[in-house]
Parts: structure tokens; C-alpha cells; sequence
């Protein structure tokens, strides 16, 4: 049973997270060769002020993410 985490800055539309889900879950089954029932996909959001790049909180204009 895939378990995969996803972790990225809250904020996301649902819309994104429904595609990248089932993209991931296309992949999965792909390269894995399980069925979809049993690819998980979790999405854990991080606040800004929780997250630094380059030293930098993503809070005060650090990019990517």
C-alpha cells in the first residue's frame, strides 16, 4: 500500500491538490503496478512562518515551495 506525503505552504485550491493527487496516484500505478484502490495521498500544510528557504521564512518573501 503506497503511502505518499505531500508538503507544501497552505493555501493550495482544492483543485490543485484533487489533480496532483490523482496524477501521483496515476504514477503510482504505473511504476508500481497496484491498483488505485490502494495509493494513498496525503497532503500536510505548512504555514508560512513554519517554513525557510535559503534561510529566509517563506513569511518574509523567501521563494519556492
Amino acid at each position: 500500500m503506497p503511502y505518499i506525503i505531500v508538503k507544501a505552504l497552505k493555501g493550495r485550491p482544492v483543485d490543485q491538490k484533487r489533480e496532483l493527487a490523482r496524477r501521483i496516484t496515476d504514477a503510482t500505478v504505473e511504476v508500481y503496478g497496484v491498483q488505485p484502490e490502494v495509493v494513498s495521498v496525503r497532503f500536510e500544510e505548512v504555514e508560512p512562518e513554519s517554513l525557510a528557504v535559503g534561510g529566509v521564512l517563506k513569511v518574509d518573501g523567501a521563494t519556492g515551495g
